[in-house]
């Protein structure tokens, strides 16, 4: 199991039984569940992914810690967002990823600390070379944590810009 523990946060990969309860047994999950799950998530796009995440996982256990992380917040016990890894390393080394905070949350620290740790864990992985996030031209807050933690916007695409970090080897 991979588990990443920041000074606030506990981030993990969701599991395929996890995955498989939210789309199936939500109610229960939520009963049982020792952690907070707000009503507002997962958000509609990871809602939408979840049945092709769990396919994947299912055909495929490799695929486990390359698809949907749960962020988690110690001192609530709650989740208060996640990070989609859009798969594993393509050729090139390239990992997209997309994360959503509850809203409570997205005007604090705890974004940047959720991503950072994230990537640094990306950094270890010998396959992840580069990680590519995007964002609107207008979505000053993105661009703002995107900043931070030193990515480049390297495309713009309309109204999208593209952004990377290249591992330092």
């Amino acid at each position: 199991m991979i588990e990443i523990f920041t000074e606030n946060l506990l981030l993990v990969p969701c599991s395929l039984d996890i995955a498989k309860s939210l789309v199936f047994h939500r109610k229960e999950l939520e009963k049982r569940s020792p952690i907070t799950i707000p009503q507002n998530w997962p958000s509609p796009l990871i809602t939408g992914i979840l049945p092709f995440y769990i396919e994947k996982l299912e055909k495929d256990e490799s695929h486990y810690g390359w698809g949907l992380w749960l962020i988690i917040n110690y001192a609530d016990k709650r989740i208060i967002g996640d990070i989609y890894l859009h798969g594993k390393p393509d050729k090139k080394g390239n990992v997209q990823l997309t994360y959503t905070m509850n809203r409570d949350y997205q005007k604090t620290s705890l974004t940047y600390e959720a991503v950072d740790a994230l990537i640094d864990w990306l950094v270890t992985q010998a396959d992840a070379k580069k990680v590519l996030m995007e964002c609107s031209d207008s979505n000053y807050q993105s661009i703002r944590l995107f900043e931070k933690l030193g990515m480049r916007c390297t495309k713009k695409d309309g109204r999208f810009l593209t952004w990377e970090l290249r591992k330092v080897i």
